[in-house]
């Protein structure tokens, strides 16, 4: 009866250690957060709300620019000119987005710069030193934010931009930088900061290792036009037989 009685206690200890762990364990989900984390989560969540909301009016204007063409074609109207004057709009917003004018708008503007802080016992020097590789994670954050155009160091980052490192300097389109680097960017400024300096942001990932980065929201950015030569070697215009057959490969 004594050694059952020792086992039974034994195991009612274990069970009740188990108790208290899982305990613990489910009361630590339960955490508290700052209002800064909340305050970037509703930057986040609004911009992705605004997004969507932008896709609707795009969606809506695209409708109702059909409705007024066909209405137009109806009553056997000459509709020339008023392709003529879509067409131009349509222009001037592709040479936008294409880089090939200037662009101004609200924003941020980052300044990334290598760290100045004493190195640890056997840490490589370059640890604290700007990289291609930052300055691509930095812009890849901002386009996720919603940056509608983006410089580094006065350079227009197009569909053909390459950044790369070149010794102690960074090539941006076939030219060569060195730091400081100064990255700026049209958009949702709030959004944006919120991306880089928020939990798990990359911003934070440079300050908590060393480097200098710092982030501003202006009101007025101008990123000037690519200056570059995009002239296409390669590629042409594909008829839709051609689009076809590569479509089955």
């Amino acid at each position: 009866m004594k050694g059952k009685a020792i086992l039974y206690f034994i195991i009612c200890l274990f069970v009740g250690c188990s108790i208290v762990v899982l305990t613990k364990t489910v009361n630590g989900q339960h955490l508290f957060v700052s209002s800064k984390v909340l305050d970037d989560y509703r930057i986040t969540i609004e911009g992705e709300r605004k997004d969507i909301e932008n896709l609707i009016k795009l969606a809506d204007e695209s409708r109702e620019e059909l409705e007024a063409l066909e209405a137009l074609k109806a009553a056997n109207e000459d509709i020339s000119r008023e392709v003529e004057a879509r067409l131009f709009q349509d222009l001037d917003f592709y040479s936008l987005a294409g880089g090939f004018v200037d662009a101004i708008g609200p924003g941020v503007e980052v300044v990334i710069d290598d760290g100045t802080r004493d190195l640890e016992f056997g840490e490589n020097p370059n640890d604290i030193l700007v990289h291609d590789l930052d300055l691509l994670l930095i812009i890849n954050e901002l386009k996720d934010a919603g940056a509608e155009v983006i410089s580094v160091n006065g350079q227009r980052i197009v569909d053909t931009s390459s950044i790369s490192c070149s010794g102690y300097t960074v090539r941006i389109n076939g030219q060569f930088y060195a730091r400081p680097f100064v990255i700026r960017a049209i958009g949702d400024g709030s959004r944006m900061s919120a991306a880089l300096i928020g939990p798990g942001g990359y911003g934070t990932v440079l300050k908590d290792w060393g480097l200098i980065f710092r982030i501003s929201i202006l009101d007025d950015i101008v990123i000037p036009a690519y200056t570059e030569d995009r002239a296409s070697k390669y590629m042409t215009l594909s008829t839709a037989d051609k689009v076809k057959e590569g479509e089955n490969n």
